[in-house]
């Protein structure tokens, strides 16, 4: 080429911020439109894929997001979605709890709240359906359930009424001004809280049975206990120690049930109204903040809400009663939309590229970007020798004028709409033509779609023109009409010779292991003789490159072969060499270990590394591979793995796979403790897998 190209770039936050960023945002590694994460349905589980209950009156999620069912016959049912596997836990007619039960689970604890059983609270072991415990009265007065949640501790809340009587009709009745409360119950079934406020209280006498699917709970991540009123629409927040920390109402009217919080600390409660079978359904789950409020909806469900529960990986299920369906939503990345076009676009607007050269003719757009499928980048540009322009009757300063967050972005493209190009879509690598001026802006349209949206990594404008047609004889030059079309064709070349030229001008780049990654130093590791299905991993790998002058001398001796391998595992290695014994071996009491342990050969010497290095056969091969290497000639490296526990006569060391300590009482209380030598057991001949079976001891083959 002539002469070398100039050129601006912005791979940078500080190029970018130079403009205005409108639905945009720079993170590492370049920019892409704003998106956020909303929830989606991932999977419809109806009565009729489950294979065995043929309604659902409650569900809850037990351990690895399995489905824990209740029927209409009070018979209990787990569902793994993922694997459409069906287990009953609980068959029909087993008089513990009817089919109005109300379900929770934490862990492989099964929680049912049951107010017309005789244990109106009880807790079952889902792997044998063993009770755990049971309750069947509170403060000496009837225990009358009317939802339930439970913690990762494995404590549970229930929602009761405070102040319950017995009415003429011998049916549990609350007063008037009654009062609603949590009562939370610790992993063995005593009652050690109390939630209450005065805001919960009825305003009429009711009978306990007309409060069922009013009262919803919910046990937040961070501890906090929340309580929704849904005929009332109140809704009143605690913390662990029983303080309000909010409490606010709902609005609009509405029929409202269930009650869920995320990890984000946002509630989300359903709507549970009846629509007629030709009315469009508009029932959405509403998403309020922490001080009340809605905030959106959740546009991935429609339908009726009867139940909310979210789990710790904030995924959403929803229980539908009238279709006997529960809806499992997750969430998505989703591409948000512009505010000025509602679409899921971006735009970019930038300052002024200043060439310092009046009637510069730019050169050509370079753009290094991820553009998924159906997304698009489209480019524009003006060029103009002077940096103020007339608009809306007025000079004004490009630059600010398009820069300016106080102007609206409808204004700013509606006054300006003349002046840009022809948008160039997908610039890879295009020319910018008639592009003549001191000063250049452009203008980036960045289009997504609802899930993706492209990722500009880097973008580069060149100047000035430079053009093969220089070379050609003065015929090819004089064409004006044709000449375009031919500089445009030779344009090409012209990239190809250029991204060479600058290939060779960096060639240093590539052979500096600080600004190299991926396959780049993959191949810098083969010179080493490092092959590329080695598992070195990057940074091992960079210092192995940087070390490897130093290391090179070091190599056929102790000190290399320890770096190597310190190198590798991240531990010292300990070496034994045959001198280092050679005293001992003389004592015939100690000539058989050693040579047992270590050899007997004086060419042998031994290597040690702890177990903890080693994790599979291709690390061990690898390991292996660097003591041959690094072995002095004539000699073989014998590797050892250090096990974790004492072993008389094998490699047991003290310090340093083994350690000495005195022995201390386990303290089960103050006035008990259990002696070190004390061995807890329970011998069962259940033959089950995964519960306490052991070959030999309380099972056998047959």
């Amino acid at each position: 080429m002539q002469e070398p190209f100039q050129f601006f770039s912005f791979n940078k936050r500080l190029d970018w911020d130079k403009g205005s960023l409108y639905n945009l945002r720079i993170m590492e590694g370049g920019m892409a439109i704003h998106q956020t994460e909303k929830y989606a349905v991932y999977k419809v589980v109806r009565s009729a894929d489950m294979n065995g209950p043929e309604e659902v009156m409650d569900f809850t999620v037990g351990q690895g997001g399995k489905l824990i069912v209740l029927d209409g016959e009070a018979a209990v049912w787990s569902y793994d979605a993922e694997n459409r596997h069906t287990e009953l836990l609980l068959g029909r007619n087993h008089q513990l709890f009817t089919g109005d039960g109300l379900l929770a689970a934490r862990g492989d604890t099964l929680f049912v709240a049951d107010p017309v059983s005789e244990r109106r609270v009880a807790a079952y072991s889902v792997s044998n359906s063993q009770l755990l415990w049971a309750v069947e009265a509170w403060k000496d007065r009837p225990l009358y359930p009317l939802a339930v949640a439970a913690d990762s501790h494995k404590h549970l809340y229930t929602v009761i009424p405070l102040d319950i009587i017995i009415g003429m009709n011998g049916k549990e009745e609350v007063p008037e001004g009654g009062r609603i409360g949590l009562v939370q119950w610790d992993a063995s079934g005593e009652a050690v809280r109390i939630f209450q406020h005065d805001s919960f209280r009825l305003d009429e006498r009711a009978n306990a049975e007309q409060l069922r699917r009013r009262f919803y709970t919910a046990v937040s991540e961070k501890g906090g206990v929340h309580l929704f009123d849904a005929e009332r629409r109140r809704y009143i927040a605690f913390d662990g120690e029983g303080a309000v920390t909010a409490q606010f109402g709902i609005d609009p009217e509405g029929t409202y049930a269930g009650l869920s919080i995320d990890t984000n600390n946002y509630i989300y409660i359903g709507d549970s109204r009846h629509i007629g079978a030709d009315e469009e359904d508009e029932r959405f789950i509403l998403k309020l903040g922490s001080q009340g409020g809605i905030e959106t909806r959740v546009p991935g469900y429609r339908g009726r809400t009867d139940k909310l529960l979210t789990d710790s990986r904030n995924r959403m299920y929803v229980l539908n009663g009238e279709t006997a369906e529960i809806t499992l939503l997750e969430l998505q990345q989703r591409t948000l939309e512009l505010e000025h076009t509602r679409l899921p676009e971006g735009i970019y607007l930038s300052a002024a590229l200043d060439t310092t050269a009046a009637e510069t003719e730019w050169h050509r757009f370079r753009l290094d970007a991820q553009i998924p499928e159906e997304t698009q980048v489209r480019i524009s540009y003006y060029a103009s020798d002077r940096k103020e322009l007339l608009l809306h009757g007025e000079y004004v300063d490009f630059s600010q004028y398009l820069t300016d967050p106080g102007i609206p972005l409808a204004d700013k493209l509606g006054a300006t709409r003349e002046l840009w190009s022809e948008p160039i879509v997908n610039p890879r690598d295009a020319l910018l033509m008639n592009a003549r001026g001191r000063y250049l802006w452009f203008k980036l349209d960045v289009v997504g779609s609802e899930r993706q949206s492209p990722v500009l990594h880097k973008l580069r404008i060149y100047f000035p023109r430079q053009s093969l047609l220089a070379y050609l004889p003065p015929i090819y030059q004089e064409m004006q009409d044709d000449s375009r079309f031919l500089e445009r064709f030779l344009s090409l070349f012209g990239t190809f010779f250029q991204d060479m030229e600058e290939q060779i001008d960096h060639i240093s780049r590539y052979f500096d292991p600080d600004a190299v990654h991926g396959h780049y130093l993959e191949w810098l590791g083969t010179w080493l003789a490092v092959s590329e299905d080695e598992s070195w991993g990057e940074a091992k790998l960079r210092q192995l490159i940087k070390q490897a002058p130093e290391l090179y001398k070091l190599r056929g001796t102790r000190q290399g072969l320890s770096r190597m391998l310190r190198l590798y595992t991240g531990s010292e290695p300990y070496i034994i060499e045959y001198f280092q014994m050679k005293q001992m071996q003389e004592r015939s009491e100690l000539k058989e270990l050693l040579s047992h342990l270590y050899g007997d050969n004086p060419y042998v010497f031994c290597v040690m590394l702890p177990q903890e290095c080693i994790q599979t056969d291709k690390q061990r091969l690898i390991i292996e591979s660097i003591i041959n290497d690094q072995k002095p000639a004539f000699t073989d490296g014998k590797l050892t793995l250090l096990q974790p526990w004492m072993y008389m006569d094998m490699h047991t060391y003290l310090g340093i796979n083994t350690y000495l300590s005195e022995p201390t009482l386990l303290t089960l209380d103050q006035r008990s403790s259990m002696p070190y030598n004390t061995v807890l057991i329970d011998v069962e001949r259940d033959k089950r897998m995964d519960i306490h079976t052991r070959l030999g001891l309380d099972s056998e083959l047959e």
